[in-house]
C-alpha cells in the first residue's frame, strides 16, 4: 500500500514500512521516524521531548517517548499495541491525517466564505436609500 498524506508520503522509509518491508520499531533513527513523529503530533499526540516542546522539528529518534506515543495511538485506534509502525498502524495514521487535512481545509474555506459573504443563510447586503419627508 502507498501512503498518500503529505506528512507521510514523502518518506521512502515510511513507504517501505507501510508494506512491512521492514516495519519501524524501537531504536530506529531516520527520516521515516521523524515523518511519523510529525504525523502523530499533527493528530494531537504531543511529543515534548522529541520536539523540544514544539520549538523544533521532530528528532527522528525512535526512543521511549515515540514508543509510548505510538502505543497510545494504536490503543486509541483499536490496533495491536506493539509499538511497531507497520502496515496497519501507518495505514490508519495516513487515513486520519488525510481526514484531518480535508476537515481543516473545509473549515478554513467555510470561515473564509463567512468572512466574505456573511453567515450561511444570510441575505446579501443591499444598499437602500431612505427618503426624508
Amino acid at each position: 500500500m502507498a501512503l498518500i498524506s503529505p506528512q507521510l508520503a514523502s518518506s521512502p522509509r515510511l513507504q517501505q514500512a507501510a508494506n512491512n518491508a521492514p516495519s519501524i520499531g524501537y531504536g530506529a533513527s531516520n527520516e521515516g521516524v521523524a515523518a511519523m513523529q510529525r504525523g502523530l503530533v499533527d493528530l494531537g499526540y504531543p511529543m515534548p521531548r522529541s520536539t523540544a516542546f514544539g520549538a523544533k522539528a521532530p528528532d527522528g529518534i525512535y526512543g521511549d517517548e515515540t514508543a509510548q506515543v505510538l502505543k497510545k495511538f494504536q490503543r486509541d485506534n483499536a490496533l495491536v499495541t506493539d509499538g511497531i509502525a507497520g502496515r496497519k498502524t501507518l495505514a490508519r495514521m495516513d487515513e486520519l491525517l488525510l481526514a484531518h487535512a480535508s476537515y481543516s481545509a473545509a473549515a478554513e474555506n467555510a470561515a473564509l466564505a463567512e468572512q466574505l459573504f456573511g453567515p450561511s443563510g444570510s441575505r446579501p447586503f443591499s444598499a437602500t436609500t431612505a427618503r426624508r419627508a
